[in-house]
């Protein structure tokens, strides 16, 4: 305030009441809009390196797109949120994985909350599911792979699936059918995946959904021996995967997701956020070159830029 007036060459003592006090008020008015600042608070649960990577990525991009402060709070198995939530009244609340969740319903709060880092698509708040948009998975399979016409999925015969949202649209849209086998058990997937490994050929892919659609190792080498022998695309959302043969997986972009769920806190501040958990979209994608190799997948230097980890051919 001091600064304004010295800039102006204007001094307290030659000022008038009737000046002093409309300007007194404009410039108050204008703290409560523009200076006071919005306060996130991130709960998280306190777990040991390297799992305590993910939180800390996640926090430090929703810190990032947050428009205002943010402070962290690590959860062990005995810390109650409710003193540090009271001491700082946090506007919105960013909460972690179903443990976090689980200590701020305890506290009984009201303060509104986005959430993330839980695969479960029954809760009815803001935030972001780790499980990926079915879309941003099929953009990477035909970016990899474009002469795929079929896409084979073995998924648990529990009903609908969240995997596959809208996924058959999207592939029909781009000229390439799904498939789609409910199972009951390991066994009952076997006989499906042999069913359909006999009928199979070079324009079919199997697609791993990220509950294992009951995909155990000794499924999981029956299919890359297919791959190998018949040139079929196995793709997962498990990057280790990758690393025994599948050609693609796509993982969470944890510091991006992060800053998907600080926009998504400032829309709450805005009233204007959805009450629903959204499918994962920020997502990185790793490709195995030796499996590539075989199909005759060539990694282009276009793809390439697109590709997050490339395991080397051998």
């Amino acid at each position: 305030m001091n600064r304004f007036f010295s800039g102006n060459n204007i001094t307290w003592g030659c000022m008038s009441s009737r000046l002093l006090l409309p300007l007194v008020i404009i410039m108050f008015s204008g703290l409560s809009s523009e200076s006071v600042s919005a306060e996130l608070m991130v709960l998280y649960p306190e777990v040991k390196g390297p799992f305590s990577k993910v939180f800390e990525d996640i926090s430090l991009g929703a810190k990032e797109k947050f428009s205002g402060n943010t402070s962290l709070l690590a959860l062990d198995e005995k810390t109650s949120a409710k003193p540090v939530l009271d001491a700082k009244n946090p506007d919105v609340v960013l909460v972690l994985g179903k443990r976090s969740l689980d200590v701020l319903r305890a506290t009984g709060s009201q303060i509104p909350l986005v959430l993330g880092a839980v695969n479960d698509s029954q809760y009815t708040y803001p935030g972001i599911l780790m499980i990926p948009d079915p879309e941003v998975v099929i953009d990477r399979l035909l970016m990899l792979a474009p002469s795929v016409k079929r896409v084979h999925v073995v998924q648990k015969a529990h009903g609908k699936d969240v995997q596959l949202k809208g996924a058959s649209e999207y592939l029909a849209r781009r000229g390439v059918q799904l498939m789609i086998d409910q199972a009951t058990d390991l066994r009952d997937a076997a006989s499906l995946y042999a069913k359909m490994i006999e009928k199979a050929n070079s324009t079919d892919a199997v697609w791993i959904l990220q509950d294992g659609s009951y995909v155990n190792s000794t499924i999981f080498s029956v299919l890359l021996d297919a791959a190998w022998s018949k040139n079929l695309v196995v793709f997962s959302s498990n990057p280790l995967h990758v690393k025994h043969g599948a050609l693609f997986a796509v993982y969470p972009d944890n510091k991006k997701m992060g800053g998907s769920l600080g926009e998504i806190a400032n829309q709450v501040l805005r009233k204007e956020a959805d009450p629903e958990m959204k499918l994962l979209r920020d997502v990185l994608v790793a490709v195995n070159e030796r499996t590539g190799n075989h199909l005759g997948i060539s990694l282009s230097n276009d793809v390439r830029g697109k590709v997050d980890l490339i395991l080397p051919a051998r």
